[in-house]
């Protein structure tokens, strides 16, 4: 009887080890999969808000011009093309020429100056699909090649009609593709992933990386286009008609846009990490399953029931203390009472100390005084039996004085015979490197990589912060808009490369002039800066607006184009000052932004290399400019 127990114990600890160690494998595949799900699918997202966000400007635009158009019967589509709405457009970098058409498909109207006047664009589709009819309303054309440029662009188009409600014409912004081309370039995909941009109905636009003459087939009949369902986002796994290898699609439908980004990522590249682990595991375990059943075997035949219980606990406990000793992480045993009692060899190496002199002493006495708080929260969690597990993050040094960050896992170590808490085990390990890179990535994640100021996303916050202060404070606010002259003739003339140095020597002498701590100078986008200054009156933000369009054009950057004089290079500055605590609705942010951005456009306006200021700002009304 005593023989057969042991042999049935033994299969049931042989299975247990067999079914944990296939439980943590197919685990770790799980949450492979969950992360490379969630990755793709927030990279698609912010793939998509950015397309969405530019192809909506863009829009925005065609339909203000459209409107007017149809108001005035295209008397003044000249003028149009030049409103404050496509100034700045008309200076992007991935905008080719925005064009009116009439009633029969002739260009009538361009910004791109290259002579489009006069041209036929009747045969296009952007100008077809709103001669059928007005349902129309925007349309992206499929990619082509721009008869002029030579490049590959696309139409994004919309109808005005006459006031019969026949077709009037057709305007037209052409967007080169080089801009989803950048987007999609910066992206790191793994060896076999690529990523797409479609039409809804299967037509190609871009796809990285790139395949020689793909751009404007047809892949609605394709096995991975037509997996795709009808909801706004999702994913499948699909085997690929072109290459025939199976992927990970993650696909989103574009807000607003008749557009899908498909993100493929390679089977082989998600389950590349897991498989080596998988490996380790199962063999590891295929290793203690055999030594266990060794041990068993002979315990079974040496000794009774009780003598193999025994035998099997202190293999247990020089188990744990091979693992122990030989693991890279710290680990510990610590009482009830929060003294070490014991501290794993790996302390050498990690913080350079001796475990002999750590135990005996408080665990938390090389933790970093402002880590404290938060570290003393989790032991009273675990003290109060409220979590049996928990996992803190502290800074600590090791024995050259050398600051370290430390993750540790701390699990509850309750007492056999009263079930009462009996201290904890730790096991810590080093996250310096981590540390560092996270900090790293967020400081990147705020500031604008080709000028070095912040980027827009960290003046947004800072504008809301500072607003929101001042407000409380009863202090006033101001913004300035900082604008280089001509710097799309500068760019066409001294080339990209010359044009990123001018907007880097700008950046820098505008921060600079700034002196204030509480101060931001941030890219607004493009060739245009934002100046930030909390606790500043417009008089105050008038005086730092003038310094600083002095100090730019004190620098003497040549600035020579064909067809204008030679010169040095110059900014227009616009500037607002508005008291917080007066404005009585959410939109004071956005009244001072304007009225900044409006000042900038009434200082190109006369002339610019000027300062001009807005003398009023009504929260509840328009804002006006002198």
């Amino acid at each position: 009887m005593r023989s057969g127990w042991t042999a049935a114990l033994s299969l049931l600890v042989v299975l247990g080890f067999c079914v944990l160690a296939i439980a943590v494998i197919l685990e770790m595949r799980s949450d492979r999969w969950a992360e490379a799900t969630e990755a793709a699918l927030n990279l698609n997202r912010a793939v998509g808000q950015d397309i969405a966000r530019t192809l909506g400007t863009l829009d925005l635009a065609l339909l203000d011009v459209a409107e007017r158009l149809q108001q005035d019967q295209g008397v003044y589509r000249e003028r149009l093309l030049h409103t404050p709405v496509f100034d700045r457009a008309a200076t992007a970098r991935h905008l080719g020429s925005v064009m009116v058409l009439d009633a029969e498909g002739v260009v009538v109207s361009d910004t791109g100056g290259i002579g489009l006047q006069g041209l036929s664009m009747a045969d296009r589709d952007y100008f077809r699909v709103h001669q059928a009819g007005p349902e129309a309303g925007l349309f992206l054309s499929r990619a082509f090649i721009g008869r002029s440029s030579g490049e590959w662009r696309l139409a994004l188009s919309r109808r005005w009609n006459r006031p019969d409600g026949s077709l009037g014409g057709v305007v037209v912004a052409a967007l080169k593709l080089d801009y989803f081309r950048d987007i999609f370039g910066s992206l790191a995909l793994d060896p076999g992933g690529r990523i797409t941009l479609l039409r809804q109905d299967g037509i190609v636009l871009m796809r990285m990386p790139e395949e020689p003459g793909l751009i404007g087939q047809d892949l609605s009949q394709g096995t991975a286009f037509r997996a795709i369902p009808n909801a706004a986002e999702g994913h499948y796994r699909s085997i690929s008609g072109r290459d025939k290898v199976e992927r990970f699609y993650v696909f989103k439908r574009i807000e607003g846009l008749p557009l899908i980004l498909n993100l493929g990522i390679s089977i082989e590249a998600i389950e590349a990490e897991w498989r080596p682990r998988a490996f380790v595991i199962g063999g590891t375990t295929l290793v203690l399953v055999t030594a266990l059943l060794a041990a068993l075997w002979r315990l079974r035949l040496e000794l009774g029931r009780r003598q193999a219980a025994e035998n099997a606990a202190r293999q247990s406990e020089a188990e744990f203390r091979l693992l122990a000793e030989n693991t890279s992480d710290i680990v510990s045993r610590i009482g009830s009472d929060g003294i070490r009692r014991y501290v794993s060899p790996s302390a050498l190496r990690l913080i350079g100390r001796d475990p002999a002199q750590l135990i005996g002493r408080p665990a938390t006495e090389d933790i970093h005084p402002e880590d404290m708080p938060a570290v003393r929260t989790e032991i009273a969690r675990l003290r109060t039996r409220e979590t049996e597990e928990a996992m803190i993050t502290y800074r600590s040094w090791r024995a050259d004085g050398t600051e370290i960050w430390l993750e540790a896992t701390l699990k509850v170590v309750k007492d056999e015979a009263s079930g009462a808490l009996d201290g904890v085990v730790a096991v810590a390990r080093d996250i310096t490197e981590r540390k560092a890179l996270e900090t790293q990535l967020a400081r990147l994640a705020r500031f604008d990589a080709l000028t070095g100021v912040a980027n827009r996303r960290a003046f947004d916050e800072a504008l809301g912060q500072e607003w929101a202060r001042c407000m409380q404070a009863g202090l006033p606010i101001a913004l300035i808009m900082v604008d280089v002259d001509r710097f799309k003739s500068y760019n066409d003339h001294y080339g990209h490369q010359g044009g990123d140095a001018c907007l880097r020597v700008v950046a820098a002498t505008v921060g600079a002039t700034i002196r204030r701590a509480g101060d931001l100078v941030a890219r607004y986008g493009g060739e245009e800066f934002v100046v930030l200054l909390p606790e500043t009156d417009a008089e105050g933000a008038e005086a730092v607006a003038e310094r600083l369009r002095y100090e730019v054009e004190a620098l003497g950057l040549p600035h020579a184009s064909r067809g204008l004089e030679c010169g040095v290079v110059t900014v227009s500055v616009g500037l607002a000052g508005m008291q917080p605590a007066s404005c009585r609705i959410a939109r004071g942010p956005e009244a001072l932004v304007e009225a900044a951005d409006q000042a900038l456009y009434r200082a190109k306006q006369d002339g610019r290399n000027r300062v001009m200021r807005a003398p009023q700002i009504d929260p509840l009304g328009p804002v006006t400019v002198a």
